[in-house]
């Protein structure tokens, strides 16, 4: 019969995740974990001779050990002796109290550090993914790894380790004392607590492993409707739909709750009829030894002695069991946090200032295809765009627009051809490439802060330079709206900008592309979604950057380009017409 609770992939991923320093402490924690298991096998053989204490008028005769010691203190009268032996049995209990007290803030130090670094590391490892790696993964799923399953994987997975380890020692030490002692009376509290805690394992092994895949399941689902719902809150009661995310929600919480609540009574359940094993394991001991014809003066004792070492043994069982369960339930979670830490982990290089627009930019060959997409986004795309220029692009939804400027920006890699400026790959330095570019995308990301933070986007407080900031707000076209704010620039948003017309969010989405003065400014169908005030207002904003910026917008409608200098229309991934807006607008002409 082979029970395999983690097997040696399983061991390497685990050691993968853990720093060097990491497993340097976990050795000295294991030191620690040994001493506490001295300590323990001496504070529970110190039972019998503390029990003698009281039995046995003749110590020294029957621990002839014990002689030396009598003779230093002067061979002291019974009464004295009981005394000192109690007081060395109180300090030897209260030095392993005050250990294991070390020991267990240590071990949770230890513990609370790892799910520190690993979720602070994993989130890192998400940021350095690739545009593509985001498209294909739900953002809930990922938050759900960083903040709670790092943390499982540390209290779950490391900590239950940690107490087989020790719990193991521990009674392995204890078993050895107790054969030493009384063989027969051992033997039968292995065959008791042994058959009961594998016939446990077995029981309950298979059922847990599906409870944790449905954890996982559950909790990752739970997280994802919520953040919908929250997050779409406008659609959400307009449309009358709190129902609907409310039951999904639902569904997901109560089902995730259910396997918590089978996996927690499940693991509760060895402490109740381990406490009655041993009483009957004590009792079947007792009537043994009297079976021997052994006097009660014999008996107490050696009773005392298994009586402790039992009733020490059962916690030791029982989180035993504990962390047995606790592993099979958490199994899960190693592979899926070890499979997210091998993902590569490209540290984003600093600025080496080696790309310089002067002249144009080219894209040479361009073809790309989305993962598990069955025909091609961009194909053979060749342009050029000279310094200084405007240009527009338009077609028809997934004709790819949206995806030529993502390849242009270097968040999409493509599968052939390269964006050139003044004949130099951007590849080659894009952290210095994007230095140059301000983004304004159809929906702006704006924090629960203030307009002077969420134009400094990602800035500390005291790198934000307000004349930069004031600068930007001008160049947006932003000046009018800040000064009728009571508070300025220290006016809070709210939440996505929850507090601001779909205008001034697309306006202050153009100044935070302005503060860092680039030298090339995108629009990715900026203003699709505003009505034709707001849209003249911000393409207002956009024409006085004319001849200052190289500006590149992307549209669906003719109109919202018609003062670009020149067009370019994409229709199934390919360029199907380029001219002046002139020619564009006579070509569409009926």
């Amino acid at each position: 019969m082979k029970i395999k609770i983690i097997n040696r992939e399983k061991i390497h991923r685990i050691l993968a995740m853990l720093s060097g320093k990491e497993r340097r402490m976990s050795l000295v924690i294991l030191a620690m974990m040994l001493f506490s298991v001295v300590l323990e096998t001496l504070g529970v053989g110190m039972v019998i001779p503390a029990l003698a204490l009281f039995t046995e008028k003749d110590i020294a005769t029957k621990y002839p050990l014990l002689q030396p010691v009598f003779e230093f203190f002067g061979n002291p009268d019974q009464i004295t002796v009981v005394i000192g032996g109690l007081g060395v049995l109180f300090l030897i209990y209260s030095v392993k109290a005050s250990f294991m007290l070390l020991m267990l803030w240590q071990q949770n130090r230890f513990l609370f550090s790892i799910g520190e670094r690993l979720s602070k590391k994993l989130f890192s490892i998400y940021l350095q993914q690739p545009y593509t790696f985001h498209l294909q993964h739900n953002s809930a799923q990922l938050i759900r790894n960083v903040t709670s399953e790092v943390e499982v994987f540390a209290n779950n997975v490391l900590k239950p380790i940690m107490e087989l380890t020790i719990e193991s020692l521990t009674i392995l030490c204890i078993f050895t004392l107790l054969v030493l002692v009384e063989p027969f009376g051992t033997l039968n509290i292995i065959l008791t607590l042994g058959s009961a805690s594998l016939l446990y394992v077995l029981l309950t092994k298979g059922r847990v492993a599906r409870w944790g895949s449905a954890r996982m399941f559950h909790d990752g689902l739970r997280m994802q409707h919520l953040q919908q719902g929250l997050g779409g809150i406008k659609d959400v009661k307009i449309l009358g739909k709190e129902n609907y995310f409310l039951e999904q929600y639902g569904y997901h919480n109560s089902a995730g709750a259910r396997v918590r609540k089978l996996n927690t009574t499940v693991q509760q359940m060895p402490r109740l009829w381990l406490e009655l094993l041993a009483v009957a394991g004590l009792i079947v001991l007792v009537l043994s030894m009297l079976s021997q014809g052994l006097s009660i003066e014999a008996i107490i004792p050696n009773l005392g002695f298994f009586a402790v070492a039992s009733f020490r043994m059962i916690p030791s069982v029982n989180r035993i069991l504990m962390a047995l369960q606790a592993l099979q339930y958490c199994l899960p979670v190693i592979d899926i946090i070890g499979n997210d830490f091998s993902l590569p982990n490209p540290q984003r290089k600093e600025a080496g200032n080696t790309v310089e627009f002067r002249h144009d930019l080219r894209a040479e060959s361009i073809s790309f295809t989305y993962p598990q997409a069955t025909r091609q986004t961009l194909h053979q795309i060749r342009l050029t765009i000279t310094k200084g220029e405007s240009v527009g692009f338009i077609g028809p939804s997934g004709s790819g627009k949206s995806t030529l400027i993502d390849i242009i920006l270097g968040l999409i890699i493509p599968d052939s051809g390269s964006i050139t400026v003044d004949g130099r790959n951007t590849a080659d330095d894009l952290r210095s490439w994007q230095n140059m570019i301000g983004y304004v995308p159809q929906s702006i990301y704006l924090t629960d802060n203030d307009l002077a933070h969420n134009i400094a986007f990602g800035l500390p407080d005291e790198e934000i330079e307000m004349e930069k900031v004031k600068k930007a707000v001008r160049a947006a076209n932003l000046e009018t709206f800040v000064n009728e704010l009571p508070e300025g620039l220290s006016t809070f948003v709210g939440e996505r900008g929850v507090r601001l017309s779909g205008g001034q969010r697309q306006r202050i989405g153009i100044a935070r592309a302005l503060y860092h003065d680039p030298e090339i400014l995108v629009l990715d169908e900026a203003t699709s979604a505003l009505d034709t005030l707001s849209e003249t207002a911000v393409m207002d904003a956009i024409k006085a950057l004319q001849g200052t910026k190289t500006v590149m917008i992307v549209a669906h409608r003719l109109t919202t380009v018609e003062h670009c200098d020149r067009i370019y229309r994409l229709e199934q991934g390919t360029i199907a017409a380029e001219g002046s807006p002139a020619m564009m607008l006579q070509e569409s002409a009926p």
